[in-house]
C-alpha cells in the first residue's frame, strides 16, 4: 500500500493576488504623507545646515582669535544651488580645506520679501532689534574675534539682527524656515506654514 501524499502547506494563486492588492490600496494612501513628511525633514534638515555653517564660522573667528566670514554665494557648478562656506582665509575663494553647505531645491535660501509674515516673525522673535536680510545668492557675515556679529556699515552691532529665509522649490506647501542671527552670535530656527504662521522649532 503506498503511503499518504502530504499536503504542502502554501498561499493560492488568489491569496497572493489578494495581499499584494492590499498592499499596493496602503502603499497608494501612505506615499502622499510619507513625502509630505520627508519634504519637510528635507526643508528642516537645509536649516539646520545653514545654522551649523554659521556656528562654525563664529567657532573659528574666536578659535583664529581674528575675524572670519561666512560666505553665502549662487553655485556656479550648479544652476539652482547656493555654497555657503567658512571663509579662514578671506580670499572669498571656497578652499579644498574649507567647510562648506551645498543648499539645493529640497532647502534653499530665498529673498525675504516673498516670504509671508515676516513681520509678525520679527516683532516676535526680536522685538525692537534692527533686521538685516542679506542677499540669498551673494552675501556674507563676519564675526568678530569675540564671536559676536560685525554688522554691515551703518548699522549698531548691539541691535541688529540677521535673518536667513528657507523655503522648498519642490514642496512649496512645506513652509517656510528662518534661520536668525542674533548680534552675540547665537541662533534661532523658526518655522512657517505656507500662510506664514511663525513658531520656534526646539
Amino acid at each position: 500500500m503506498a503511503p499518504p501524499v502530504k499536503k504542502r502547506a502554501g498561499f493560492s494563486l488568489t491569496e497572493l493576488v489578494v495581499a499584494l492588492a492590499v498592499a499596493m490600496v496602503l502603499l497608494a494612501a501612505g506615499l502622499p504623507a510619507f513625502l509630505r513628511a520627508y519634504r519637510l525633514y528635507e526643508l528642516n534638515n537645509a536649516a539646520r545646515e545653514v545654522a551649523d555653517i554659521l556656528r562654525l564660522a563664529r567657532y573659528e573667528a574666536i578659535r583664529l582669535n581674528t575675524p572670519v566670514q561666512c560666505v553665502i554665494q549662487a553655485s556656479g557648478s550648479n544652476p539652482g544651488y547656493t555654497n555657503i562656506w567658512v571663509d579662514t582665509n578671506p580670499n572669498l575663494i571656497l578652499d579644498a580645506t574649507e567647510k562648506m553647505v551645498l543648499l539645493d531645491s529640497s532647502g534653499n535660501l530665498v529673498d525675504g520679501g516673498s516670504v509671508p509674515g515676516t513681520s509678525s516673525l520679527i516683532s516676535t522673535a526680536v522685538g525692537s532689534f534692527a533686521v538685516t536680510t542679506p542677499s540669498p545668492t551673494s552675501s556674507g557675515v563676519w564675526f568678530d574675534a569675540r564671536g559676536a556679529v560685525k554688522p554691515p556699515t551703518g548699522m549698531n552691532v548691539s541691535s541688529t539682527v540677521t535673518v536667513y529665509y528657507l523655503t522648498s522649490a519642490l514642496a512649496p506647501d512645506a513652509g517656510y524656515r528662518a534661520v536668525l542671527l542674533m548680534p552675540a552670535g547665537s541662533l534661532e530656527i523658526w518655522a512657517a506654514d505656507s500662510t506664514g504662521t511663525w513658531q520656534q522649532l526646539r
